[in-house]
């Protein structure tokens, strides 16, 4: 069966990934490769390796360079692995699994295998809370918390925001970052360039399911959900209320004023960290 890259080209992959090369060569973290079932991952790493472990998830059209602020939060107390999901805008292998596979569950686990971690805290943003979900409902003992940031796959996508984005669709396929997603945020200029490089070198997930009532009362770790009022793009509100009524542990916090972008996040996840 061939394979499809996830990028619209050769050079427009190989422009991206010098472009996050040059990013990467600025920050104070490691860059570390690992080999699993579905091809090679690479990561950003920072933290004794002697801390507790976390894994972040990074979100659609992104990749582990968007975690900065968190990273350089959360290291001083724990070991963090930045993790470029696989089939997606990063270093990792371009080919993408099928979704409704348990291909993304087995290869975190083949991740977590690799580097010797045997349960973790997982934070996953967007696409990346659907990937943590993917794996912590597969998976459960290998999840100390989970803490998902305006994620997919507890509701399905707004479909106001599939038809505007198809509405606003360029010849080539792309759809520009704009302020229906990343709110009244003060982004600068060089994040949403290198955000509209990333649109304009690959074919982003267009559906992700929603999971099932069985799938998610397997989640039986503490989970922390947060996520703006305003989401264009998950009904945050219906997730919320899925989540208390499934897995009725879960500590929910909806932010007024906020949309799908939560700049503030660590004012949230640092607290339930540090909960027993």
């Amino acid at each position: 069966m061939k394979k499809t890259s996830v990028f619209k080209s050769e050079s427009a992959r190989d422009k991206f990934r010098a472009y996050y090369k040059e990013v990467l060569s600025q920050f104070p973290f490691g860059q570390q490769f690992i080999n699993t079932a579905f091809g090679q991952t690479f990561m950003l790493t920072a933290g004794q390796e002697s801390n507790p472990s976390i894994i972040l998830l990074h979100g659609s059209c992104s990749n582990s360079a968007f975690w900065f602020p968190e990273i350089m939060a959360l290291s001083e107390n724990y070991r963090v692995y930045a993790v470029d999901i696989i089939g997606e805008a990063g270093n990792s292998e371009e080919y993408r699994p099928d979704l409704a596979s348990d291909a993304f569950a087995i290869w975190m686990k083949d991740v977590l295998d690799a580097l010797g971690v045997e349960k973790t805290i997982i934070i996953g943003n967007s696409l990346g809370g659907w990937m943590a979900l993917k794996f912590a409902t597969a998976y459960p003992k290998r999840v100390s918390k989970l803490v998902l940031i305006a994620s997919a796959g507890l509701e399905e996508i707004r479909p106001q925001f599939l038809s505007n984005a198809a509405q606003v669709q360029q010849t080539d396929g792309t759809v520009s970052v704009d302020s229906a997603i990343i709110g009244d945020n003060d982004i600068p200029k060089e994040v949403l360039d290198f955000m509209n490089l990333i649109v304009e070198s690959y074919n982003p997930i267009e559906y992700l399911p929603v999971y099932t009532n069985e799938q998610l009362q397997q989640l039986n770790m503490p989970v922390l959900f947060i996520d703006g009022e305003d989401d264009v793009i998950i009904n945050a509100d219906k997730s919320a209320q899925r989540l208390r009524s499934l897995v009725p542990q879960s500590e929910i916090h909806l932010i007024k004023n906020c949309g799908h972008v939560v700049m503030n996040s660590l004012a949230y996840i640092m607290p339930f960290l540090n909960k027993n």
